[in-house]
């Protein structure tokens, strides 16, 4: 069994450094995101805004100008989620990928990510959740985790698959009100 976490708990152990895992192949490195990332991430955003806002997802909208991104790094409106930086071994960004705390359960988390369609079909987004999740059984102690996909995202639903996670149903997105795959491992 693993340990109860406080809702700071995992804020706390980010403040104590800036988190770094490398995926076992040494291709990708997450990093947490610092105040430095904030330009790299922007530029993503905005070379990208058609590609992440077509299946209804807010990113593109949320990032306006770096100094949106900036806020949100130094400022987080979630200060116990953890977010980072999915960069190549040469430390190109490729994307972002997230944990969410369960608000409810602190066994339970939500992992959520992003590619630049630059970073897609290298398998990338599936070697960035396998690292972020071995994290989070490993060393946060977490016992499931979850993810939402939009029904007509199929590549990211792949990425789930390939890295052995299962559907465990569909649902109505609350954001959207379209149809989204929940996903869950654990």
């Amino acid at each position: 069994m693993s340990p109860d976490r406080s809702e700071n708990q995992t804020a706390q152990l980010a403040l104590q450094g800036t988190i770094e895992l490398k995926s076992p192949s040494g291709r990708i490195i997450l990093q947490q995101f610092t105040p430095s990332d904030a330009q790299d991430i922007f530029d993503l955003i905005n070379r990208n805004r058609a590609h992440l806002s077509q299946h209804g997802d807010q990113t593109a909208q949320k990032y306006q100008t770096v100094s949106d991104v900036l806020k949100s790094i130094a400022h987080p409106t979630n200060p116990s989620k953890l977010r980072f930086a999915i960069r190549t071994a040469d430390g190109i960004l490729v994307g972002s990928i997230n944990l969410t705390p369960d608000s409810d359960n602190p066994h339970r988390g939500e992992v959520g990510y992003y590619l630049g369609a630059e970073g897609t079909g290298q398998g990338y987004a599936t070697e960035a959740v396998k690292t972020l999740c071995a994290y989070a059984f490993e060393t946060l102690g977490y016992e499931e985790l979850y993810a939402k996909v939009v029904h007509a995202n199929g590549p990211s639903a792949r990425v789930l698959l390939r890295a052995g996670w299962r559907t465990s149903g569909v649902r109505k997105s609350a954001q959207t009100a379209q149809s989204e795959m929940v996903f869950t491992m654990g």
